[in-house]
């Protein structure tokens, strides 16, 4: 009986999160954003909230970990040319039923139990290393 208790409480570092797409909306506030409300693969709870915008000078891609709800931020930077190709690319998304999927690779790494569960103490800012896209097209 102890070890299973054990069991549950082991946690590991992870610095991959992987995303399954649920919505995306086009925002146009004078600057255009796309905004991906996405769910997680590898986490158990929550949801995630990923933000492209046009890249300027000073920005850095960041990942940004609520305390008080079950919400991360990603906010990503692209060139306009980036930006107007992964639209091209939603754009073709039509015959297929599939999910998009984002891969996000983290700098620091995140602690999850075996259940999925993340452990959070404090509101965190973590940068991005990498952002892939898997975009089913059929």
């Amino acid at each position: 009986m102890k070890s299973t208790q054990i069991e549950k409480n082991k946690w590991e570092k992870i610095n991959k999160i992987d995303l399954r797409v649920d919505s995306v909306d086009l925002i146009y506030k004078g600057d255009l954003t796309i905004k991906f409300v996405c769910g997680f693969e590898n986490l158990s709870r929550g949801r995630c909230e990923v933000f492209v915008k046009e890249k300027n000078k000073k920005e850095i891609d960041n990942l940004f970990i609520h305390n008080d709800k079950a919400l991360m931020e990603v906010n990503v930077f692209f060139d306009e040319k980036i930006i107007n190709k992964l639209l091209h690319h939603f754009s073709l998304k039509r015959t297929s039923s599939k999910k998009i999927k984002i891969i996000i690779s983290t700098l620091d790494f995140l602690m999850v139990n075996q259940k999925g569960d993340l452990y959070v103490e404090s509101e965190t800012k973590i940068k991005i290393n990498e952002i892939s896209w898997n975009i089913p097209l059929m």
